[in-house]
């Protein structure tokens, strides 16, 4: 099927094109070192997957009866996009009585990525709403969590060392299965009847403890210790068929581990 789309004017897929600014600022001093980054990423031709076109279309449904499809989709260059960002690390590190030692790091993440421009084929014109439309864009933006902020702690002493991190992520939108179409995304109280999919900003908090032998190490430790999930939503609309997307810290909850690490 996907090498008959060249006759519904789907051009054949080309390279995507990327063209990346950065600068950055350093500046340390005793135990506290900082770093500041500053970027911009343009891309042009990135490819997505088209919304579904159906045999009904006036301008290519008969082109699909011909084919035997009742309806289609397509990975096609489509889309522009720009993204603006910050990344920042500060760290600080201490000795308390020559034995305890603290490093502790504040890390965050910035960013904000746009659409620039949408294009279809002469043969689509008009038809951007389907071709590449408000559901497929919202999922593109997400691909881009607009903040992560971090902060953690380490702490060590003779053979012993824990490791303790919080960290924030951003509200993330999505709309779901109940999108009619239009350009205009509708909000409700009520998160089981509106299109859009909100998941508010979430905490985690990640800990591991460990000590190191003579030629081994023991940690055992938590990710998302306190077992947060994204806010629910539901599960007949959501792109995963369940009660949550994959978004922020993912669906999975807790996970409890133990590691050995050996010497040679």
């Amino acid at each position: 099927m996907l090498f008959r789309s060249r006759e519904l004017g789907i051009p054949k897929l080309k390279q995507e094109k990327s063209l990346n600014y950065a600068a950055g600022i350093t500046f340390t001093k005793k135990a506290f070192s900082a770093t500041i980054d500053f970027y911009h990423v343009t891309i042009e031709d990135r490819i997505v997957l088209t919304g579904t076109f159906y045999d009904d279309d006036p301008e290519i449904g008969a082109d699909l009866q011909a084919l035997n499809v009742s309806a289609a989709q397509f990975f096609t260059n489509a889309v522009n996009t720009s993204t603006d960002g910050i990344d920042a690390v500060l760290t600080y590190n201490i000795m308390i009585k020559d034995k305890h030692k603290f490093n502790f790091s504040l890390a965050g993440n910035f960013n904000k990525m746009k659409i620039d421009k949408i294009y279809t084929n002469d043969k689509l014109s008009g038809k951007e709403v389907i071709y590449f439309g408000v559901r497929e864009q919202y999922f593109l933006l997400a691909s881009a969590p607009s903040s992560k902020v971090s902060f953690g702690i380490n702490y060590s002493i003779n053979h012993f060392f824990a490791d303790l991190r919080f960290t924030q992520f951003g509200e993330v939108k999505l709309v779901n299965f109940n999108d009619n179409g239009d350009d205009v995304v509708t909000e409700s109280s009520d998160p089981y009847t509106n299109e859009l999919d909100l998941y508010k900003p979430k905490f985690t908090t990640d800990l591991a403890l460990g000590y190191n032998f003579k030629n081994v190490s023991l940690t055992v430790g938590a990710t998302n210790l306190l077992n947060q999930y994204p806010d629910p939503h539901d599960p007949g609309l959501t792109e995963s068929g369940g009660t949550w997307d994959a978004v922020q810290m993912g669906f999975a909850g807790s996970f409890y581990y133990a590691k050995l690490g050996f010497k040679f």
